[in-house]
């Protein structure tokens, strides 16, 4: 009789589960946002920006699924019911209809080794282009050189210079990493949560770098949101999301999740003041 009565309840629940709508998430290969593999998958940001919004939509079935970064943005803009959870915040979305901004990124900085810090001018900021203007240093460099629009145009003007060492491959920012690490770079160009991410991974301490803003674009930041497809669908989702992330950017999760990724020695001293006029001031 227990045995039957354990079973009915599995059934019901089951049942229960079943009914419930299906939200789908789309994930892709871009680390640390998602980690797909190794000791921390499924721990990157937007890994746990997902499991922030399932625990805060208990009435869905929520399921996650892999795609190639292009190919789920085709999907939302055809209007297929899946979410992406951390596009780059615009004005008037690319894609589909996206929530408020729940995300803050400063923008890219430069990394040194501690002992070559007497090889720079500064180590409270520095103008990337004077530093290219340099021979004597040597800097590591993605291959694509895309690095928004005020940092790229910098960087392709020197982009035949001896002195500008470009990386192509699966463990470029690793290998970087590893390079400057080693000293057989000067100066490296990243986001502080990627640099700190290629760090853990190759086993090294990031008190053996300090990070230096850029003069240049030392007043950009990148928001991140939650996109959707712009259907009736989608922007109920977006409603529902936009819920939860008005509380939980201020006091909750969310908000716990920008310090712990987001925050580093460069940014520290005004974070909080941009998060406020980025992030919690937008709240539709």
């Amino acid at each position: 009789m227990r045995l039957f009565l354990a079973l009915l309840i599995v059934i019901s629940t089951n049942g229960l589960a079943d009914d419930k709508p299906l939200l789908t998430w789309y994930i892709t290969n871009w680390p640390p946002a998602f980690i797909l593999d190794g000791p921390r998958k499924g721990q990157g940001y937007a890994d746990r920006i997902i499991s922030i919004l399932e625990s805060e939509l208990p009435g869905y079935q929520h399921k996650r699924i892999f795609l190639p970064y292009p190919r789920l943005l085709k999907y939302i803009e055809r209007g297929e019911e899946g979410c992406y959870p951390t596009n780059v915040y615009e004005e008037k979305a690319n894609y589909g209809v996206t929530s408020v901004p729940h995300v803050l990124v400063s923008g890219h900085n430069i990394y040194i080794h501690k002992e070559n810090k007497d090889k720079f001018p500064s180590l409270q900021e520095v103008s990337l282009a004077s530093l290219l203007n340099n021979p004597e240093l040597k800097l590591g460099v993605r291959g694509d050189l895309e690095f928004g629009e005020i940092l790229s145009p910098i960087l392709k003007s020197h982009k035949n210079d001896a002195h500008l060492f470009t990386r192509s491959g699966q463990d470029l920012v690793d290998g970087l990493v590893k390079m400057l690490h080693r000293k057989r770079i000067d100066y490296f160009i990243e986001y502080n949560f990627v640099m700190a991410f290629a760090v853990n991974k190759i086993g090294a301490n990031m008190d053996d770098f300090i990070e230096i803003p850029m003069i240049e674009n030392k007043k950009e930041f990148i928001r991140g949101t939650v996109e959707c497809p712009n259907t009736p669908w989608g922007r109920d989702i977006i409603s529902k999301i936009n819920k939860i992330a008005i509380t939980s950017r201020s006091t909750g999760k969310l908000r716990d999740l920008n310090e712990g990724w987001f925050i580093s020695p460069a940014n520290k001293h005004h974070y909080w003041d941009k998060y406020q006029t980025l992030i919690l001031d937008i709240k539709e």
